[in-house]
This record gives structure tokens, sequence and C-alpha cells, in this order.
């Protein structure tokens, strides 16, 4: 779908017009996110990453708790659910890119469900459990940021490049950098690696997939369960529209019979 596509690069400028000026930055607060995973301590970022907020919320301590940033987060899901992922996240963006390299693609299977249930894992220890479990111990860390997220050594080699840095052997050689080159490998062989199987933010968007406003719907009594949305879609759901459904229209543009719609949109 070229509208995707569109979409998809112009929130991705958007999220990162620090690059082309300071402008926004003097607008938007730091209190804000934007809707997908993009790192906050990217110079060019215009606001910060949802992962970075809700990590947050429990490594600054529950009595801490920032309620605007907390219904923002809520309001997104709710809303959106996981079309976030499919349309407004720019690392997204960059597996699908990668996906177009010629190369031997590897299927989805029962084995690639399985493995997607390690990204609400992530979510539950990396996003809640650890934070919350350094605070009570006196520290502060926010443990996907810190050890896992491979956005952050991505936006620092890019913005190196951008401004005519130099690129320095310890942006390299880190753990995180190999991180990065492991998802960047495994996306041309494999639909959206990170997407799948680690990132906690699509597990927290999926929570709210079946009851987002714009989150695709089935009209069941149109629905003669050919199966032919599940053939489409390279993702692991198992029913269209569950959590691990990104909305991007391959079952709508696969169902001869009319029976799926994105949310908002009206019964014919």
């Amino acid at each position: 779908m070229i509208a995707r596509w569109l979409v998809r690069i112009c929130s991705t400028i958007l999220y990162n017009c620090n690059l082309i000026s300071d402008i926004p930055a003097r607008y938007i607060s730091s209190e804000f996110c934007v809707p997908g995973l993009n790192c906050r301590y990217c110079p060019a970022s215009v606001a910060g990453c949802p992962l970075n907020f809700m990590q947050r919320l429990f490594a600054d301590g529950l009595e801490n708790l920032p309620v605007r940033i907390l219904c923002w987060l809520l309001l997104l899901a709710l809303a959106f659910g996981r079309v976030i992922c499919g349309w407004l996240c720019p690392f997204g963006l960059l597996q699908d890119l990668l996906d177009k390299i010629p190369a031997p693609k590897i299927g989805k299977n029962r084995w690639t469900r399985r493995l997607s249930y390690i990204k609400y894992g992530l979510l539950a220890v990396c996003v809640i459990a650890v934070p919350l479990g350094f605070y009570l111990g006196g520290k502060r860390v926010l443990a996907f940021c810190q050890y896992v997220c491979p956005n952050l050594p991505l936006s620092n080699f890019i913005m190196t490049l951008a401004t005519g840095g130099q690129v320095r052997p310890y942006m390299l050689f880190n753990y995180r950098f190999l991180i990065l080159l492991a998802v960047i490998l495994f996306s041309v062989f494999l639909f959206r690696p990170f997407c799948r199987f680690i990132c906690p933010l699509g597990a927290f968007y999926g929570l709210f997939n079946k009851t987002a406003l714009l989150s695709v719907k089935v009209d069941e009594e149109k629905c003669v369960h050919c199966n032919a949305c599940l053939r489409a879609c390279r993702m692991d759901i198992r029913k269209v529209g569950d959590g691990e459904c990104i909305s991007c229209g391959e079952c709508k543009s696969a169902c001869r019979f009319g029976a799926i719609r994105f949310g908002m949109e009206k019964k014919k």
C-alpha cells in the first residue's frame, strides 16, 4: 500500500525533524512522547520514546507517577493499538525496507509463533520489574533502553554520519550495536523480527488491539473462514485483529468477500 509507505516516511521525518530545524524543540515539551519507537536520546528526536517513558513510570517510583504521561500512553493504545507498529513506527519502516532485499525468506511457523511471546516477557521484566526493583533498591535503571534496545546505536550512527562527525570505535564495538546488526541481518531473511519477537512497545499496544478504534475488524456475517487473510499476513497472528496484528491491510486486500474493515469504517 503506497499510502502506508508515505505515512511511515512522513512520521519518521516528523519524529526526527530536529535534524532539519531546532524550531520544534522550542514548542514541544520534553515530557511528551511520539507514538512509535524512536530514541529520545538522539539529538534529532523531537520528543521522547514511549518505551522510555514507560520505564520511567516505574524507575522513578509509583508515588511520582506522572499521570499525564500515563494517560497519553493509554490514549494512544486505546485509539490505535498496533496500528502504530504498522503505520507510524520508524524502526518498523527500517525492517520493511530490509525485507525488500532479495533473499530466501523464512515464513512464519509454529516456532515463530512461540517466539512472539518473548516480547511480553521483555515488557514484564525489562520495562516493569527491573526498573521497579532497582528503584526499591535505591537505583535508577531503565533496563530495556540501557541493555537491549538497538535504536540508540542506530540513532547515534546515523546522526554522526548526518552531521559529518567521526565514527568512533566504541560506537561499533559494543553489545548493543551487535544486537542492532543481528536485527538488521535477520530482517533480510525474516519479516520484522524485532517487532515480532523483541519489542515491548508492540506487546503493550497488542494488549489493546482488539478494542482499539482503528484496528482491523472482521464481519463474521460475511466471513466464510477460507483463511486467505491468515495466509496473506506475515505476522504471527492466529486471528485477524489479535495482539500480533499490525493492521497493515494485507488481509483486507486478500479477502474476496469484503469481510475485513478498519475499525472506523462503516459496515456496508
